[in-house]
């Protein structure tokens, strides 16, 4: 799947649960919205992931459901582009902001909750569910982590 509407309101969405989970002293970077997309998209994935209780630890969730890491390196680079085209599309529409820490790309969304006539209906239940998970997983690594944990390095 690669649609930027939809992509620009998945990872706006991530970004969103991620300020939320970390009581919006942290944003998720360039690298960690890489994996976002190919892992939500990616049908044994996701059920891998959202049917994961939120306290159960990603390298459980990893081992658990080993389909996560099939082909993940190839899906990273097929969904390199639409990432980016969905963070432009968000950025362009200011539902994120992108800025730069220490060298690193970092994007933020900019509003207490969702701007009027731009709340994502069209995100399944499943996709939700699975950002919600990603998100709380992702706050506690680092990117460099997070492609270590996923075999990307």
């Amino acid at each position: 799947m690669h649609n930027s509407a939809l992509a620009c309101f998945v990872l706006a969405s991530f970004t969103r649960e991620y300020q939320k989970l970390t009581a919006n002293t942290r944003h998720p970077s360039f690298e960690k919205l890489l994996l976002v997309l190919p892992l939500v998209f990616h049908k044994p994935s996701r059920d891998g992931i959202r049917r994961r209780q939120f306290s159960t630890p990603l390298h459980s969730v990893i081992i658990e459901a080993p389909r996560i890491l099939e082909g993940l390196r190839s899906r990273v680079a097929a969904h390199a582009g639409v990432t980016c085209q969905g963070l432009n599309f968000a950025c362009s529409t200011a539902l994120l902001a992108q800025r730069r820490k220490d060298g690193e790309s970092l994007f933020s969304f900019e509003h207490s909750q969702w701007p009027r006539g731009s709340n994502p209906t069209s995100i399944s239940t499943e996709i939700s569910a699975a950002i919600s998970r990603l998100a709380r997983w992702f706050k506690d690594y680092s990117a460099a982590e997070l492609f270590v944990m996923f075999g990307l390095t």
